[in-house]
């Protein structure tokens, strides 16, 4: 039972609700002994902490007998008031072994310090994730002798669990950000006339040489922009800071493995209080497949217009071979049909991919490709040889490919090797882990030589190789015919 004393009553009065629990509890039953006798050192601790708005506990002893302040008290949730008094141990025992050690070590003169130490507590009738930045010191009496711990308890689990949802936040808007193509965001600040790229953007594109935290001139940015394009995105920075409009400009950045890119960039110039331009944020978004896309597109809509004037003329030059081997009208007639309904299947090759039908593009091996672009333009069967492993063609390698060997084909029969009853043509081609490489090698028995005019057949078959393939390709033009050699990525051709 415990007795009012002076100490108590005020204990009672000026220390509110934790005060009083104080002052009432049955001390005599703890190793500390009634509230009366406590030493001097002890009870100034106690009113100190009473005061504080923050979490404190005052653990007495070598087992740690608990005296803590109303802070403290929302901390420990469910299990107050019942561990007051009780030795800290045992009050928290899945925390038993931290506490133990951590007791010890103060009570021998070391004070302990933690950030946002992870805990897995029982406060609430469940099992709690939760974190904690600790302060540990010792106290000591007037005799000089080390007769407990004041800790400084804060929950950090609101702030861990903000951060970490923060993180996963920006993982998300990354991902979405990646998935949208967005390379990042920029702020001109035009009168200082420096440009703060974001981290991503800085890293994606190295603009300029300075930390992008300090900001750069606006010009090492320009820098990156390819020549062609720097003076349409100067114009427009200049008309959307003059009409006041949103600005937005398609342009080429160049990389920092040295490659050039296709973006976007949107943005909207502020003004300062008198109208002036202050500030230009914006964000850029990467559209290089999307202007390949394009591009592939309006390259295969030029064939057709290309094939609608060479039409004519491979249809002529069928008719001539086909009147030349055959012996009636009919038999001219029946080989011709054949002949311009095998050119129709080769056009057909490129039609899906015209016109977005890529659900509906086809997918065939390469021999069987070659089979239907050469098979309209062959004069007998033993003209033309095809050797080399199987090798299956993705429809967009297909597509490609179509173009290429119809234009070596084109010119093979208006030119080369298939346009005389001699000329014999030869197509062969290795595979290896890495890359395929095709010879296409013409022989006549008149004499060839290269081509003063590079029209736009030539053209077609350079963008198509590099750009669509990613290969190489070269001419030989010496000896008694034409030699094409045709290097591309072996993945490539997957596509």
């Amino acid at each position: 039972m415990t007795h009012s004393s002076p100490w108590t009553e005020r204990l009672s009065t000026r220390g509110g609700e934790i005060g009083r629990l104080i002052a009432t509890h049955d001390w005599s039953s703890t190793p500390l002994g009634p509230i009366e006798d406590w030493s001097t050192t002890v009870k100034t601790v106690v009113k100190l902490i009473l005061v504080s708005p923050i979490p404190q506990t005052l653990m007495l002893g070598p087992t740690g007998v608990m005296i803590y302040n109303e802070g403290y008290a929302q901390i420990a949730g469910s299990r107050h008031p019942q561990i007051i008094g009780q030795s800290v141990v045992e009050a928290w025992p899945e925390a038993a072994e931290f506490n133990g050690s951590m007791l010890e070590t103060v009570l021998g003169g070391t004070t302990l310090t933690f950030t946002e130490r992870p805990f897995v507590l029982y406060r609430n009738g469940g099992p709690e994730d939760v974190w904690f930045d600790l302060a540990y010191s010792p106290v000591v009496d007037e005799e000089g002798e080390r007769i407990g711990v004041l800790g400084v308890v804060t929950e950090a689990t609101e702030r861990v669990r903000a951060r970490e949802e923060l993180a996963r936040s920006r993982e998300r808007l990354a991902f979405a950000l990646n998935s949208a193509g967005m390379i990042g965001t920029w702020d001109w600040h035009i009168g200082s006339n420096l440009f703060f790229p974001d981290a991503r953007l800085a890293q994606l594109f190295g603009t300029g040489s300075g930390p992008h935290t300090e900001g750069m001139p606006v010009e090492h940015y320009l820098e990156a922009i390819h020549p062609e394009d720097l003076p349409r995105v100067r114009d427009a920075f200049r008309e959307a800071m003059n009409t006041k409009e949103k600005y937005t400009s398609e342009y080429r950045l160049k990389s920092r493995d040295g490659g050039w890119r296709w973006v976007i960039a949107r943005g909207e110039c502020l003004y300062d209080h008198e109208g002036r331009p202050a500030r230009f944020p914006g964000a850029i978004v990467d559209i290089t497949e999307l202007k390949e896309s394009e591009e592939a597109r309006s390259i295969l809509l030029r064939e057709l217009n290309h094939r609608v004037k060479n039409i004519f003329a491979v249809v002529s030059g069928l008719i001539s071979m086909t009147a030349r081997a055959s012996a009636t009208p009919r038999d001219m007639a029946e080989a011709l049909r054949g002949r311009l309904s095998a050119l129709a299947a080769a056009h057909d090759l490129i039609r899906s991919a015209v016109f977005g039908e890529t659900d509906k593009a086809e997918t065939t091996h390469l021999s069987d490709l070659l089979t239907r672009i050469l098979a309209p333009h062959l004069g007998r069967p033993d003209q033309v040889t095809l050797s080399g492993p199987q090798i299956t063609l993705g429809s967009s390698a297909a597509t490609s490919l179509a173009l290429v060997f119809h234009e070596l084909a084109t010119n093979a029969a208006k030119y080369g090797a298939l346009a005389e009853e001699g000329g014999q043509l030869a197509v062969e081609w290795t595979a290896s882990a890495s890359d395929v490489t095709l010879s296409w090698s013409e022989t006549r028995t008149a004499t060839t030589s290269e081509p003063t005019h590079r029209g736009f057949g030539s053209q077609l078959i350079e963008m198509s190789v590099q750009r669509q393939l990613k290969g190489a390709m070269t001419y030989d033009w010496s000896g008694a015919g034409l030699r094409v050699s045709l290097t591309a990525p072996a993945q490539q051709l997957t596509r």
